[in-house]
């Protein structure tokens, strides 16, 4: 049982009135670190698209090359909205102000779902978690798809657990249907987990047959006008974006392995590989891609093996790039913290394993979801774990206040009927 003094400092902590003043004092401070940095924001490809759809009226990654289908459209739509109106200098500074609030919206939607699974307390742990997360403090600074798609993907959970807990009402599916399209045309690895999730509704009965046809007519529906402006832009059938090949083959490049037998390819093949793809347009590119991961797989037949063990400490620990940075900020800010989340998600699963194995079942699949599209792509950058990690720490959370604030003690399946 919790003593007196933690039950006050429990109760103190995981409250909205306390909670929103932390998230407010947090967001204030994300803001003035903007300003202090002079919004010295990082840029990516998206970013490009955005700027020639702003000033050229035509979505492209390179100009010279014309219309590319290299990036989903929802996060360039976004940035050019604000390209346009205010032009590419404020609207970064209104962007990343923009993302700063994502940021503060999104723990109080995660207090909301647990909040929907009469979990409210673990909710605020999970915000916590959030809202004091040294890599999500400062990703909002940073302009990539992963800042509007950690908060469409929130707002698409939300709406799940809306639909487990409560009577559904077309409304609401509507809302859900929207969501989910939203969601396809922002990330493409969340597509896979949707469809099992929307699945896990009709198993469980949450859903009837008509009503999953419903949300499935009307997330494909809105999804179509990507697919449709491909066809007709390119003759062909692109159902997501063009990046294949290209994925799968920087996964075996020499600046991404960690592990020091991974070498796949000779300095003067990278090279020459670099050289063909710089005059190509990213059609023209992804046959060269092709070539040479065929290479490399029949030269050793464990290549992709190799690659993914690689590619799954990138992931679950750090990238290349700060594998071997021990300052400060790397250390503490990132390497330590996700070892310790690590061991606790670890710890977490096996105490559901223990207790609700349906529960622990429904973990896997996301998370496995969430990892194996790249074990065969790449996982260069730390943005690709940030999708998931709030997640992770969420399941940690439900661990940690089951195992030691739920002071009624309560079993999961007592507590949490709703979860299996």
């Amino acid at each position: 049982m919790l003593g007196n003094s933690k039950i006050r400092l429990v109760n103190f902590f995981l409250n909205w009135k306390t909670f929103l003043i932390l998230n407010l004092f947090i967001l204030t401070v994300k803001i003035l670190f903007s300003v202090y940095t002079k919004f010295n924001a990082e840029f990516f490809e998206d970013w490009s698209i955005a700027e020639n759809l702003a000033r050229d009226g035509v979505y492209s990654m390179q100009s010279r090359f014309g219309s590319s289908v290299y990036k989903l459209p929802v996060y360039p739509l976004f940035l050019s909205f604000f390209i346009k109106i205010f032009g590419t200098v404020k609207a970064v500074k209104c962007i990343v102000i923009i993302q700063h609030v994502f940021y503060f919206v999104i723990p109080v939607i995660i207090v909301k779902i647990f909040e929907n699974f009469n979990f409210k307390t673990a909710g605020f742990l999970a915000a916590y978690f959030f809202i004091f997360s040294p890599a999500y403090f400062y990703y909002s600074n940073v302009l990539e798809a992963t800042n509007l798609f950690i908060l469409l993907f929130a707002a698409w959970i939300y709406f799940y657990s809306i639909i487990w807990t409560q009577l559904v009402i077309y409304r609401k599916l509507i809302i859900f249907s929207v969501m989910t399209a939203l969601v396809a045309l922002t990330q493409v690895v969340a597509v896979p987990i949707m469809a099992v999730l929307i699945l896990v509704l009709c198993f469980y009965k949450k859903l009837s047959i008509k009503q999953s046809v419903t949300v499935s007519f009307i997330a494909v529906l809105l999804y179509s006008p990507w697919v449709i402006r491909n066809y007709l832009t390119f003759d062909q059938l692109i159902v997501s974006k063009s990046p294949v090949w290209q994925n799968v083959f920087l996964g075996y490049e020499s600046e991404y392995q960690i592990l020091p037998g991974n070498k796949f390819m000779t300095e003067e093949e990278e090279k020459l590989i670099e050289e063909k793809i710089a005059v190509h347009n990213e059609f023209a590119d992804e046959p060269i891609f092709e070539e040479a991961v065929s290479k490399i797989v029949e030269a050793d037949k464990m290549a992709p093996l190799k690659k993914g063990l690689n590619n799954f400490i990138s992931l679950w620990f750090v990238p290349k790039r700060y594998f071997d940075n021990n300052g400060l900020s790397v250390l503490i800010g990132r390497k330590l913290y996700v070892i310790g989340i690590n061991l606790l998600f670890v710890v977490s699963l096996g105490y559901f394993f223990r207790k609700n194995k349906p529960l622990f079942l429904f973990l896997t699949v996301v998370f496995a979801g969430f990892t194996f599209p790249y074990l065969i792509g790449h996982a260069a950058n730390i943005r690709f774990k940030l999708d998931f990690e709030w997640i992770e720490t969420s399941v940690i959370s439900l661990f940690i206040f089951l195992k030691y604030l739920n002071i009624k003690k309560e079993s999961v399946k007592e507590q949490g009927g709703n979860l299996s």
